[in-house]
């Protein structure tokens, strides 16, 4: 059921999504910085962005500007589909397909 969601539809926006749904406490609350994102996962910046402009395109996250600073800073919220998102990767982490 994980691949019908759109944050499935790549191995890294998968990635992505599940340590969003690990760090869910932080990322539901205040929000989590794009940049811990690309640090946490060892990814590059860029890569991060593109695949943030994936799921905030889809409703699943969502980006809050964090003052005017250059180069900008974003936090990430969850979006209106995120709930979805959440739920199918917690259901299949525990089996419940």
């Amino acid at each position: 059921m994980v691949g019908a969601h759109k944050a499935a539809a790549t191995p890294e926006m998968q990635r992505v999504a599940q340590w969003l749904v690990k760090n869910r406490t932080e990322f539901e609350g205040q929000g989590i910085g794009e940049d811990k994102l690309a640090d946490a996962l060892g990814m590059a910046s860029t890569e991060i962005t593109e695949l943030v402009d994936h799921l905030e395109a889809w409703e699943e996250v969502v980006r809050m500007p964090q003052g005017l600073t250059t180069p900008p800073r974003f936090l990430l919220k969850p979006g209106r589909g995120w709930p979805e998102v959440r739920d199918e990767i917690l259901g299949s982490e525990s089996g419940n397909k």
